[in-house]
């Protein structure tokens, strides 16, 4: 039952946060890479909150706690003007999951 959130410094333009939904390519312009075979988590879904500025993204299942991952955003993404970011975000260290018993 993991789930993402991602704030932005400020608002963001909500047609240009998308994600994939139907499998593990790498598309979207918020991606979860799973750097044990170098694929995308597949998305179920993302909500906003908060002035566009925050969002809640839900994995379509739960994330393996034996594989590192990292949290990409592209160029693609756009603030409130319309701005697209100068260059595409990456988390620098990897996360792991821990299941509760």
């Amino acid at each position: 039952d993991t789930n993402i959130y991602i704030y932005f410094s400020e608002p963001m333009d909500n047609t240009s946060i998308t994600v994939n939904t139907a499998n593990t390519t790498c598309s979207g312009t918020i991606q979860v890479l799973n750097l044990g075979d170098n694929t995308c988590v597949r998305m179920s879904s993302y909500v906003d909150w908060s002035n566009s500025k925050y969002f809640y993204f839900v994995t379509s299942s739960d994330l393996d706690e034996t594989v590192s991952y990292k949290i990409r955003v592209t160029t693609g993404v756009k603030d409130g003007s319309g701005n697209t970011m100068s260059s595409q975000f990456q988390t620098g260290s990897a996360f792991t999951v821990d299941k509760a018993d």
